[in-house]
């Protein structure tokens, strides 16, 4: 019947990286799940066999409930199944960092569906070190939209995520690793992971996702967080949050580091769970805490206070789309060039649709009507070059606009698009008659009743 891999994460031990290298890998006997082209399972796994999904993060943010909740889970279940079928008696990899979602009952029900299933079930998952998972979390919450200072919550508690898998798979199923890239082959999780498991994953496959931020970046985009709630600083889209973060890359050197000062209560009051994980893991999760390097980061007000090397670089980033006066002073003016440098590095189609947003009118460019096109309805123009695809638009836009400009009064309707009804009319202008043509316009689909828009035009 086979077997079945699932690995649980644990979250900042590589876990991106391992994925987006396994999305798609089949070979010697090893197929990794394809579940509707994610390469992260946890989603869909949990939708699956959870009392309520409901309240998971990808449904909110698509409002996916009721019917479309249903329509999901029918959907990924079916791919969860044509996945076991392709392993066909060999193994299946599942990737998710499920750790927190599930409780213990959840995970009583995922284990009974997938040993119907195979043969074997094992669990498998890396566990960060505490200190350094700290800091690791608190950049990824940063990177969310985090927006918070406390060190608390960016704790991940071992006993309460990990023992459950002990409870329902037995501890001699769940295998798991320290993870520690200097002690890794080319400090390299995927092959460590691939090593592990005797997966033959060509080397050309490797990715490296979800790369760590520097001290620098992690300050700046705290700052907009916190600071530029009104921009919608704590509501990007995916889109454009890659798009930030791709134009911060060059900007600073500096570790990210907590001050050993803070971090060493949260450690202190943890104890008991750390001595837990070490026993389960076997090994020493010791980390040496030294003396404050320079940059360390002790308080908010460390990561609010402006850093000049950081703030010359987003200037130079700006050139002269940079707001004028700021010169990135305060934490204010931080953020205000951290937001103008968001909306020069978005997406153009993103672009676009925020200034609709923001104020009702918008001009949008040829090349920028077709990206929004190929976002919306990727195959409406697959296979045709982005010249070619510029030139057909711009070409109906011109047999429009010709049409328009002969015809004098009455109907001119394009399907799919809408009705527009041209009349005349006269105007006095410095005592004289004006004959204008009066443009009024009613989407398609559009019900008859209400008004339609107008725009005149000569």
């Amino acid at each position: 019947m086979g077997r079945c891999i699932l690995h649980i994460g644990m979250r900042k031990t590589g876990t991106s990286s391992i994925q987006a290298s396994l999305n798609g890998f089949a070979g010697g006997g090893h197929v990794y799940a394809d579940i509707n082209g994610h390469p992260n399972h946890g989603g869909a796994l949990y939708t699956l066999f959870a009392d309520d999904a409901s309240g998971l993060a990808i449904h909110r943010k698509a409002n996916r409930s009721g019917k479309a909740l249903e329509h999901y889970r029918s959907s990924v279940g079916a791919a969860l199944d044509a996945a076991i079928a392709r392993a066909a008696g060999g193994t299946l990899i599942l990737s998710g960092e499920a750790s927190r979602l599930f409780s213990a009952a959840e995970l009583r029900r995922l284990r009974d569906a997938l040993g119907a299933r195979f043969s074997r079930i094992e669990i498998v998952g890396y566990v960060r070190a505490p200190a350094a998972y700290l800091a690791s979390n608190f950049q990824q919450g940063v990177k969310d939209a985090a927006h918070t200072f406390g060190l608390q919550r960016y704790y991940f508690g071992y006993r309460e995520n990990f023992a459950k898998f002990d409870e329902v798979f037995g501890r001699q199923n769940v295998r798991l690793w320290k993870f520690d890239p200097a002690a890794f082959k080319e400090g390299c999780v995927v092959r460590d992971f691939c090593s592990r498991l005797d997966i033959d994953l060509p080397a050309e496959r490797i990715v490296r996702a979800n790369e760590s931020l520097s001290r620098e970046v992690v300050g700046l985009l705290y700052t907009y967080r916190k600071l530029a709630r009104a921009e919608g600083a704590r509501s990007m889209t995916g889109p454009e949050r890659q798009a930030l973060l791709h134009a911060l890359r060059g900007v600073g050197s500096t570790k990210f580091r907590f001050s050993p000062r803070l971090v060493r209560p949260v450690l202190d009051g943890r104890r008991e769970d750390i001595a837990w994980m070490e026993e389960r893991l076997g090994e020493s999760l010791q980390e040496r805490l030294d003396d404050e390097r320079p940059g360390d980061v002790a308080s908010e007000d460390d990561l609010l206070q402006p850093d000049g090397q950081a703030v010359a670089a987003l200037l130079q980033l700006l050139g002269e789309r940079a707001p004028a006066g700021n010169r990135g002073r305060t934490p204010e003016e931080i953020a205000a060039l951290v937001h103008a440098l968001r909306l020069a590095s978005a997406p153009r189609a993103a672009r676009a649709e925020q200034a609709v947003q923001q104020h009702g009118d918008i001009d949008m460019k040829v090349a920028e009507l077709i990206e929004h096109i190929r976002q919306s309805n990727p195959k409406l123009l697959q296979g045709i070059p982005e010249d070619k695809a510029e030139a057909l638009v711009r070409r109906v836009f011109k047999h429009m606009n010709d049409t328009l400009a002969k015809t004098e009064e009455g109907v001119v309707n394009y399907a799919g698009l809408g009705r527009f009804r041209l009349r005349k009319v006269e105007k006095e202008v410095d005592g004289r008659k004006v004959s204008r043509t009066k443009i009024g316009f009613r989407p398609a689909n559009a019900k008859g009743e209400g008004k339609e828009s107008h725009a005149a035009g000569e």
